[in-house]
């Protein structure tokens, strides 16, 4: 009996080893690899602005080829960022600066306007200090809206989301 147990240890598990290898082989090179600053927009804003920014516009803001036009203002940088989801976020504002780059600088595409400069570390502190607290955030949005309109009026796609909001309220 004991000559059996070091006999079928000595085949068992090598055979074990080989077949847990086997199984974690093909998952380890199947799982993608998504950098954390993407990581963080999936998580925090991906599940209603789409995981490439395209949320059917009329019930959440799309952010492709659009969230740059924000940027056309101090008001419209500043509120994308002081928005409540975005400002309270569970981001170091080291972290939530990279996303919110990465949200205007890649999901905004053409709509970023010439010389626009990334969101810095101390930016984002600043406004996350003093989130928004409007009672009405879609009348602030609408007329954040009009303003970057003023100034970038390609940005007029933009009130598509306010249009069906108004319709929805009855407005």
């Amino acid at each position: 009996m004991r000559q059996r147990f070091p006999i079928l240890s000595l085949i068992l598990l090598p055979a074990l080893a080989v077949l847990g290898l086997a199984r974690a082989a093909p998952m380890a090179g199947a799982l993608p690899v998504i950098p954390a600053t993407q990581g963080h927009y999936l998580v925090g804003c991906g599940g209603c602005h789409g995981i490439q920014g395209r949320s059917g516009r009329e019930v959440v803001p799309d952010l492709a080829g659009q969230v740059g036009y924000f940027l056309c203002t101090p008001e419209g940088r500043d509120y994308l960022v002081r928005l409540p989801n975005v400002a309270f976020a569970n981001l170091s504002s080291e972290d939530l600066a990279r996303m919110m780059n990465f949200v205007v600088f890649t999901f905004g595409g053409a709509s970023v306007p010439a010389n626009s400069r990334p969101y810095t570390t101390a930016e984002i502190a600043a406004l996350r200090a003093n989130p928004l607290r409007v009672a009405d955030l879609h009348s602030y949005r609408a007329q954040i809206v009009r303003a970057v309109t003023r100034a970038c009026p390609a940005a007029a796609g933009l009130h598509g989301y306010d249009v069906a909001q108004a319709a929805r309220e009855g407005q």
